[in-house]
């Protein structure tokens, strides 16, 4: 089969490929930093702060708007891999399946994954399908780490509530797969590269990063 794979560069020269099918996946040459979460959580935010650019991942108040997996060449080492939202109701059917389709092809591929960031809404939590992509990951033991987005939206004393009931939820995970129960990481958009959390974060990326 022709490869059909078309890397592109976005303005600041940083290349990335949009993947509609298994087959326009890149070859797996590199670690890969993944970003899963319900549409609409902050997924491309978080990839652009993570990238240190403003719109290298395009961003939308439109859930469900997304339906490729991006691969974006963040360093000679990894990939940030950006998979489809999941959870959007008003998506149709056809659209569902293939949001579907495209990430269990993803994880289906046998890709060199360091490290799957599972993303929530801190105001809302654990959800069902968070709950199925977290067994998906510990049951096939892939390293994940959760990351609470839009922490700005709570006072600190809520959203350290939060952080303690989502806290719950992974050491009941971690616990019943013999994984390490890794406290969530708060962020906020709009966070610089020297924030504490985002560096934090950081750190925690590279740890997977060197331990493969």
């Amino acid at each position: 089969m022709a490869d059909t794979t078309k890397r592109k560069l976005d303005a600041s020269g940083i290349a990335y490929t949009a993947a509609a099918s298994k087959r326009q996946f890149p070859k797996p040459l590199r670690q890969e930093i993944v970003f899963v979460g319900r549409s609409n959580v902050g997924k491309s935010t978080l990839v652009n702060a993570l990238s240190k650019r403003k719109n290298l991942a395009r961003t939308s108040k439109t859930p469900g708007k997304t339906r490729l997996v991006f691969f974006y060449e963040a360093s000679p080492d990894f990939y940030f891999v950006d998979l489809p939202g999941y959870g959007y109701a008003q998506a149709s059917r056809d659209k569902q399946e293939a949001f579907s389709r495209v990430t269990d092809d993803y994880f289906n591929d046998d890709r060199p994954i360091a490290l799957v960031l599972i993303l929530l809404d801190i105001r809302r939590g654990f959800g069902t399908l968070d709950l199925q992509m977290l067994d998906y990951v510990c049951h096939h033991a892939i390293a994940w780490q959760v990351v609470l987005t839009k922490a700005d939206k709570l006072s600190r004393q809520a959203a350290l509530k939060a952080e303690r009931e989502v806290m719950e939820v992974i050491t009941q995970y971690a616990d019943m797969y013999g994984h390490p129960a890794l406290f969530p990481i708060s962020v906020a958009a709009g966070l610089k590269p020297g924030d504490e959390r985002m560096q934090c974060l950081e750190n925690r990326i590279m740890e997977f990063i060197s331990e493969q």
